[in-house]
């Protein structure tokens, strides 16, 4: 099957999926493990448990879906984590976590799909970090709705991604047939994420600023030049300019968007600096 019909397929089965609620959700099982770890501790809060639990963007937009209210909507407030597992409250928090940390993330038998797995989340990760730190160290905008913002902006990466290692394990399992490469997986994942991840993201009625980086996060906008969205798309391109990325990249054009990303949000050379020393390292063994 070619990448174009596959891609059309996956679109169209995961879109139907999402608005009938039969929509299978891929989680990290380690990070739900630690976050349960963390709620056993008396002393412990929902600061703790959102630190760890923002490592996963699926998860985090499911606990934010779960808490999503009236409070949320217009993006008038801060939209964090921390407030959003605070609305949840404990019970729910912990329902949620286990069911999460029951279900198998697959893997694939070629080892280049397992990376770019990997490379999905830890790119993910990367974007909300530097989204967050972009404001804080411009002082220009809301920085801690930033790293929510950043994490969940290709949140339609994982969802087909599990779509794919299940089919893959089904066809070399089940009916032991060949599969497609990395580079073709790669190129499925991308053309058809950004639809699956704004049909959940409405489906779920997260807050709109969130859909509008899910939506548009490879494009300044011209208003509030502070505004998440630009923060996200230009943390978008310096994580793939750093090559925290799976996929290929198009140098020319991660490169305008660093140069453009810059000028509207007035990032200097210092400051640029800053946000990339030691990128790889914060978001080492995320997936792991």
């Amino acid at each position: 099957m070619s990448v174009d019909k596959l891609s059309a397929e996956l679109e169209a089965i995961l879109v139907k999926r999402i608005e009938t609620d039969q929509l299978f959700l891929p989680t990290l099982p380690a990070v739900a493990a630690r976050v349960l770890d963390v709620l056993r501790d008396p002393d412990a809060g929902m600061k703790e448990a959102a630190q760890i639990l923002e490592k996963d963007p699926v998860l985090a937009a499911r606990a934010l879906r779960m808490a999503t209210s009236a409070a949320f909507a217009g993006g008038t407030r801060k939209i964090t984590l921390q407030e959003a597992l605070a609305r949840l409250g404990t019970r729910a928090l912990k329902g949620l976590l286990v069911e999460a940390s029951a279900q198998k993330l697959f893997v694939s038998r070629d080892a280049q799909i397992n990376a770019a797995l990997k490379a999905l989340w830890e790119h993910s990760v990367a974007v909300g970090i530097l989204a967050r730190d972009v404001l804080a160290l411009t002082g220009t905008g809301d920085s801690e709705s930033a790293y929510l913002a950043g994490l969940l902006h290709d949140v339609g990466k994982p969802v087909v991604a599990s779509v794919l290692l299940e089919v893959e394990r089904q066809l070399t399992e089940v009916y032991q047939r060949g599969w497609i490469d990395s580079g073709e997986w790669l190129a499925v994942v991308g053309r058809v994420h950004r639809r699956v991840g704004v049909a959940l993201a409405e489906k779920w009625q997260l807050p709109a600023p969130l859909v509008a980086c899910i939506r548009e996060a490879t494009e300044f906008e011209k208003g509030d030049r502070a505004s998440l969205a630009n923060a996200v798309c230009f943390a978008n391109a310096l994580a793939k300019k750093s090559g925290i990325f799976a996929g290929a990249i198009d140098a020319e054009d991660v490169d305008a968007l660093v140069m453009i990303g810059r000028s509207v949000i007035g990032i200097s050379d210092d400051v640029l600096r800053t946000l990339t020393r030691g990128l790889r390292e914060r978001v080492r063994g995320i997936y792991d």
